[in-house]
């Protein structure tokens, strides 16, 4: 197999082979190139797949595919590396992954100037058993190093052949191909010498950052000597050279002044490299027809060989790396300056944007974009397109284009931190970003080309009111760690996952390869990791304990729930660990603490925050301190609802966004209502002091976190994936609206021999002050009315009837039955008609405590209501019916 991927000619027996018929390498066979990597790996390399040079894609031959491959290859074990042979289909070419290993690739096409590089490297860094030829006379040479450092490489230089020359020393996170096909040579890689799979890692030769360094700095000083110019060089000395011929930026000289400026460049003592640099710019500025001028002045030196000279010439012709400001720049080397700076050409006729089309390409490597009036719609899908081609990370989200940035958030002890959220694109940035992704034309009638210009802003406005047409990534969220897809595969390469729409960011954190098959046993020791984590935590049940454990594993996998349950922690006092739970969740599924926030004043407050945190794409949502109970319109819709539409702060303006947040809740005796209470399981701590604040524990689990959060997130991940191989067992029925986070989250821990989270919803139902109101209403209502049909009125009447006392004064008949409708419809201190009426037809039909309240009908205008038990019986069942016939004339 070493015979078919390295041949053991050297640079000059390829040399004499080049004039022969060219054969295609075919490439390796999966079995051999899966040899070939595991070789590498036990020789200390890290193999990286690279698309092979057969593949019709520009980045063909040298590029790897895999996303997240600069992770995923230095974690790499030689399960994953066999695995690549199939996922990976199309890459047959081999890659090396550099940090311990060092590349110095001396990209340069002149031989003489490449033997030269190559000959300052050794001299500067060692010699190398490994030196890698893929296109003669370029070549890489192989390092180590002990200390992993990044990139260093000269500037690009512009060479007098024509051809463009930079040596780079490629370091961390970078990689070389070493085996396959090159995708110009259509030949195969080779190592003249030896290979790295003769050649282990550790018996390379040491360099380190200082030395490579070093010699760039040489390299770029040869470069630099036998006439390379990088681009700013050249902008500069054809700026200088135009100045010092009077003329403006593009203005073509006359050949008077060319003839002019070249009478003050000496030619018996020219360097030869600035000889050649006179010749290029006479073809740039007069083609052909500056043949006779060429030829006059080469032939004032006294060395001059004419053959040579007109052999010269002709080769000009392919080179445009000069232009005729170096010319004037040389002269004015020699203190020539213009005598009469308008020595120009004559003017080009003015030309139609058509005509125009065919104007000579710059420099620029962006999609070109010309503006035409009454093409506005395919302007802006050009737009669209080179935005996606440079990948500068835009989505479209909901009714918005968005794009991740790193922004200031609160967290529970009131710092802010910075924290990954979804920034809501406006027409300025649009703009921008388009400039960036696009090299934009407008036609100049004057200049009569076309000039670079900027993204026209009603472009940009245009394409953000395109809803419904974007041809953007769809982004659900962001997420920062490994999670498991709907369908329980493990999603865990960095970048941008198209089959759930999630944008996966590690922030340069190194996971642990995840299990792909554990069992349950593997489950129950990552179920034991993680119980080990929060087992200081004072849980007064196991089902409050498994309500944290939920919250971890929810955190983890929720952007792949459509709905899931709100978690609350709840304390008799101050200090537990409440919201030290949540940052536990957080910081495993996103290396922060959990950003808050608070409660607000009133449900509108409350609403402004939930939204905005939405629209952000918050991985987690956490509601600090709540002092009142917890409910609300938009809240029970966040927990229950796949999308969302939300007001956008300061304007009147909804965007439509996925809900796909964890939410979480912290209070002193948390409380909620109405019908949260079916949408939120709640942990309660008890650590049975005054001042649990003041506890001391021999540990830090915060710290466990931020030590071992890979650990963390792969024993949560281990525990779904196993429950979801093992069939996804019914455990419980599901809960209703959170149907696939029960079968999976919930189910999974009872699986596991957990309590059941969902038995703390009972005592949050009986907790709840809508329901308690409730109760008390129907059993003053069953006591006082009992079971006839009355009016809103009737009710009101009966609740607060008087009779008198000692001394003319009066109490009240029904003092708790009154108490309790002012508790629902209270104003003023009295009970309002039209709010009791509101009230009792949003609760009809509910029953509690086997008893609720139906509509019995329209009489005399007014809407009458009735008492029924649950079995349909509406019977009376006490005198509260004589004391309704009392006011039967009402």
């Amino acid at each position: 197999m070493e015979d078919a991927i390295r041949t053991t000619d050297d640079m000059a027996s390829a040399d004499a082979t080049a004039d022969a018929p060219t054969v295609v390498p075919t490439p390796m066979s999966p079995d051999d190139l899966t040899d070939l990597r595991l070789k590498l790996h036990r020789g200390g390399y890290l193999p990286v797949p690279v698309l092979g040079s057969h593949v019709a894609m520009k980045a063909a031959g040298k590029r790897p595919m895999m996303k997240g491959w600069e992770t995923v290859c230095a974690s790499a074990d030689e399960t994953e590396i066999t695995r690549w042979t199939k996922a990976q289909r199309n890459c047959t070419n081999t890659g090396l992954l550099c940090g311990d290993l060092v590349g110095v690739d001396i990209d340069v096409l002149d031989q003489d100037h490449a033997h030269r590089l190559t000959c300052i490297a050794t001299e500067m860094l060692g010699m190398s058993p490994l030196s890698r030829i893929g296109r003669a006379p370029k070549i890489l040479l192989a390092f180590r190093t002990d200390a992993p450092f990044d990139k260093v490489q000269t500037s690009e230089f512009h060479m007098l052949d024509g051809t463009v020359a930079r040596v780079e020393v490629l370091a961390t996170g970078q990689q070389f191909v070493g085996f396959g096909i090159h995708p110009d040579t259509k030949a195969s890689y080779h190592w003249p010498e030896c290979s790295p799979l003769d050649v282990p890692l550790h018996e390379l030769p040491v360099v380190s950052q200082g030395r490579c360094a070093a010699f760039i700095a040489a390299a770029e000083s040869y470069l630099r000597k036998v006439g390379g110019q990088t681009t700013s060089d050249r902008r500069e000395i054809d700026r200088e050279g135009r100045k010092a011929a009077g003329l403006k930026q593009k203005e073509a000289p006359s050949r008077e002044l060319i003839e002019e400026a070249i009478a003050h460049i000496s030619n018996d003592e020219l360097p030869y490299d600035d000889w050649i640099k006179v010749g290029l710019a006479l073809y740039a500025a007069l083609g052909p027809d500056g043949r006779d001028l060429w030829e006059t002045w080469s032939a004032e030196a006294s060395k001059n060989d004419p053959a040579y000279s007109a052999e010269k010439w002709g080769s000009f012709a392919s080179v445009r790396s000069v232009t005729v400001g170096t010319l004037f720049w040389l002269a004015r080397q020699n203190g020539w300056r213009a005598e009469r700076a308008q020595r120009i050409r004559p003017a080009r006729p003015t030309r139609s944007p058509v005509d125009a089309d065919e104007d000579a390409p710059d420099d620029d490597d962006r999609p070109a974009i010309r503006i035409y009036a009454g093409f506005l719609h395919e302007t802006v899908d050009m737009a669209e397109g080179a935005l996606m081609q440079a990948g500068l990370d835009y989505y479209q989200r909901g009714s918005m284009v968005v794009r991740p940035a790193m922004v200031p958030v609160a967290i529970s002890d009131g710092r802010k931190i910075d924290a990954q959220r979804l920034v809501d694109v406006k027409a300025h940035h649009m703009a921008e970003a388009f400039t960036r992704a696009a090299n934009w034309k407008r036609f100049d009638k004057r200049e009569g080309k076309w000039l670079s210009t900027d993204c026209p802003h009603r472009i940009a406005e245009t394409f953000l009111v395109r809803e419904g047409q974007w041809r953007l990534p769809v982004l659900t969220g962001i997420i920062n760690c490994p999670t498991l897809r709907p369908d329980g595969s493990i999603l865990d390469l960095p970048g941008y996952d198209a089959q759930t729409g999630l944008l996966f960011d590690p922030q340069d954190v190194h996971f642990p390869m995840l299990p792909r098959d554990p069992d349950r046993a593997t489950a129950q020791r990552a179920l034991a990791f993680l119980k080990d984590l929060i087992s200081t935590f004072p849980f007064v049940t196991d089902a409050d304990r498994s309500v944290a454990l939920s919250g971890i594993l929810t955190a983890l996998i929720r952007r792949s729930l459509p709905t899931a349950p709100l978690h609350g922690f709840n304390a008799p006092t101050a200090g537990t660990g409440k919201s030290m739970l949540v940052d536990l969740a957080s910081l495993i599924a996103t290396a922060r603490p959990a950003p808050v926030i608070a409660q607000g004043k009133s449900e509108e407050e409350m609403e402004k925050r939930l939204g905005a945190a939405l629209i952000a794409g918050d991985v987690l949502i956490a509601i600090d301190n709540c002092e009142e109970p917890l409910g609300g319109e938009l809240l029970c819709q966040t927990l229950t609802q796949t999308s969302l539409k939300v007001r956008i702060l300061g304007k009147s303006v909804n965007a439509e966004v996925p809900s796909n947040a964890a939410v979480f809740a912290t209070g002193n005796n948390l409380t909620l209502e109405g019908d949260m209470t079916r949408r939120a399981i709640r942990a309660t701590l008890d650590a049975g002091v005054e001042r649990p604040e003041l506890r001391a524990f021999d540990r830090d689990p915060l710290a466990m976190v931020t030590a071992q959060r890979g650990d963390y997130v792969a024993a949560g991940i281990a525990i779904l994936r196993a429950y979801h191989i093992a069939g996804r067992p019914g455990m419980r029925p599901p809960l209703g609206s959170f149907t696939d986070w029960s079968r999976w989250i919930r189910d999974a821990l009872i699986w596991l021999g957990e309590a059941d989270p969902c038995n703390t919803m009972e005592e949050l139902r009986g907790a709840d002050p809508k329901l308690e109101a409730l109760t008390s209403v129907l059993a003053g209502w069953r006591e006082v009315i009992g079971m006839d049909r009355v009016s809103v009125r009737d009710v009101i009447e009966c609740a607060t009837d008087q009779r008198p006392q000692l001394y003319g004064r009066t109490e009240f008949v029904h003092p708790e039955f009154r108490e309790a409708l002012l508790r629902v419809a209270g104003e003023g201190g009295v009970i309002n008609g039209r709010r009791l009426g509101r009230w009792i037809g949003a609760h009809q039909n509910r029953f509690v405590s086997g008893l609720r309240l139906i509509f019995a009908g329209v009489s005399a205008g007014h809407a009458r209501w009735q008492l029924q038990h649950a079995g349909g019986d509406a019977t009376s069942i006490n005198n509260g019916s004589e004391n309704l016939r009392s006011h039967a004339d009402a």
